[in-house]
């Protein structure tokens, strides 16, 4: 909470135009905590900036990188998270009160209508604070329920959760025994979409980086009870909405540079709007993404685009239009960074998240 100033000057190296036509930001700040927009510019065409930067100092105690980040961009808006978040991009360290280095997560078994759901609590996360991406597997095995403290127990095994910045993690593991009076098991099929579809316009320096095993959309749910019955036409988007707040459906992926519904995402629509028109409580946000390739522009206007063609099939299908709230985010949420089509296809998708069921 103590009132800082940081001064800084940046100085270019290079003469000439680096990127014709394009508008540079260069950000330096805490990754999540502040930023500041420290020149924006035509290429590399300048010599040097002073920036300066007040900010009251974040309240956790822990050790925060002031570092550097870059963009092409249309404007110079402040972003906490265009600086890079890792040690060696570093020009500054700022620690904070007396971190504990210690590292610890609690799990909580919780039964909630008859269904037995794992919860877990980061009680200690170390030095470097903020550890708000979460991951869990299963026997090894990555489960679709990403960024969520709190599963379904489908299957005995061990479950193992992940917690972590881009600096540090801490992971801990829960064994799930056999339960008689709760037999109930996952299958995962992988269903690769094959469509590249027309190239959107690449920018520079694009980032060529996996993110973990990140397959969300090519993840079907089918549920079997202990009784054996196979789940209805409808359960795998009905459990969605039931144990997920948000979600991407399976087949709600688009072409590159496209906003038109694919066929194959239809079946999973016309669910969605059957089960929203027996509810009419039931309110969704649509938040529409896009890959990083193009301008962040262009890439706002397909993205609100794309939750757009979205909402309008739910209302032909008779689903109110006060009941769908939505928002574009461009390429600000990609799920993973890289410059492969195939791998990147997962980040033009339209999450759904349940506002009231």
């Amino acid at each position: 909470g103590a009132n800082m100033t940081i001064t800084t000057k940046v100085e270019s190296k290079k003469k000439g135009n680096y990127c014709p036509n394009c508008i540079v930001q260069i950000y330096w700040g805490i990754r999540g905590h502040t930023s500041v927009c420290a020149k924006s510019f035509h290429g590399y065409q300048f010599n040097k900036k002073k920036s300066k930067l007040k900010f009251k100092a974040p309240l956790e105690d822990g050790i925060y990188y002031i570092t550097m980040g870059a963009t092409l961009d249309y404007s110079c808006k402040n972003n906490n998270f265009r600086p890079f978040c890792a040690p060696e991009n570093a020009f500054a360290v700022l620690k904070v009160g007396n971190p504990d280095p210690e590292k610890k997560i609690a799990f909580e078994q919780v039964n909630k209508d008859s269904k037995v759901f794992l919860k877990s609590a980061l009680i200690k996360s170390g030095c470097f604070t903020n550890l708000d991406k979460i991951e869990w597997f299963l026997d090894g095995k990555h489960l679709p329920y990403d960024n969520q403290n709190e599963i379904p127990l489908l299957k005995t095994g061990n479950y193992k959760v992940v917690w972590s910045n881009c600096l540090d993690s801490v992971e801990d593991s829960f064994l799930h025994s056999a339960d008689k009076n709760k037999n109930i098991s996952l299958t995962v099929n992988y269903t690769p979409n094959k469509t590249a579809g027309e190239l959107e316009q690449p920018s520079v320096n694009q980032e060529s980086q996996s993110i973990g095993d990140r397959n969300d959309e090519t993840v079907k749910l089918s549920i079997k009870t202990e009784e054996g019955a196979s789940s209805a036409d409808n359960s795998d988007i009905t459990s969605l909405i039931e144990n997920k707040d948000n979600f991407v459906m399976n087949n709600l992926i688009f072409d590159l540079g496209k906003s038109a519904i694919k066929p194959e995402a239809e079946e999973d629509l016309n669910k969605l709007a059957e089960i929203m028109k027996k509810r009419p409580s039931m309110k969704i946000l649509l938040e529409g993404h896009t890959d990083r390739r193009g301008s962040a522009r262009k890439n706002l206007k397909l993205s609100e685009d794309r939750v757009k063609s979205t909402k309008e099939y739910l209302i032909k299908q008779g689903v109110a239009a006060d009941n769908i709230e939505t928002k574009g985010w461009g390429h600000q949420k990609p799920l993973v960074i890289t410059n492969n089509i195939e791998e990147g296809k997962i980040n033009r998708r339209v999450e759904i998240r349940i506002l009231s069921r």
